[in-house]
């Protein structure tokens, strides 16, 4: 275990990411690198469960640095996956895919997007169009390795320039490394204890 320099404030940070390791082992080293922020910085990993892709290297990179690590998935993925290692964790079994992104945003006090498929793409626009909506003041920040989310950025800007939505009110921030990424969520963020019973 790495040494710990634990945050004043220990966050339940939910980081979306892909379930297939994709094309750029940039993206590969940013979920290794962030995963090892969050246990040195004391805080808690919420994720999508399974030991594949970037999702299991941020899982591991978390767990080997100390980090209590929380997997909220669906149970037909949980049968499809089961048979991948992944890390020491706490497991919250859903009926949906639905049901896991509700108990997901419910249980963060903020979230981060690695790259990722369609599956990480509807996660952060279900926190986008929530804080859009006022529903909660999480700190949305998307990782942007090698241009990722260059794409989902202009795409924001241009339904604002168009009048359908305001910029300010989306809450959305990208930055380019795993530090900024913890920088931007420790300064606004707030951290809250999560019960059991919010996570079961």
């Amino acid at each position: 275990m790495k040494n710990r320099v634990p945050h004043r404030r220990p966050l339940s940070v939910c980081v979306f990411a892909g379930a297939r390791t994709g094309s750029s082992r940039h993206a590969s080293a940013a979920a290794e690198e962030l995963g090892s922020l969050l246990g040195s910085r004391g805080h808690r990993l919420i994720y999508g469960g399974g030991g594949s892709g970037l999702m299991g290297t941020l899982a591991w990179s978390a767990h080997h640095a100390g980090a209590e690590v929380v997997a909220v998935m669906p149970t037909f993925l949980y049968e499809i996956e089961r048979g991948i290692a992944a890390p020491p964790q706490t497991l919250r079994l859903t009926t949906t895919m639905t049901e896991r992104k509700a108990r997901m945003i419910e249980a963060a006090d903020a979230f981060v997007a690695l790259p990722g498929g369609f599956g990480t793409l509807d996660e952060v626009f279900e926190v986008l169009c929530l804080t859009y909506l006022e529903q909660h003041t999480k700190p949305l920040v998307l990782l942007d390795v090698e241009d990722a989310w260059r794409g989902l950025h202009t795409l924001v800007d241009e339904i604002c320039r168009h009048g359908y939505a305001d910029r300010d009110r989306c809450g959305l921030h990208m930055v380019a490394r795993p530090a900024e990424a913890i920088a931007t969520i420790e300064a606004e963020a707030v951290g809250h204890d999560v019960s059991e019973e919010a996570m079961c």
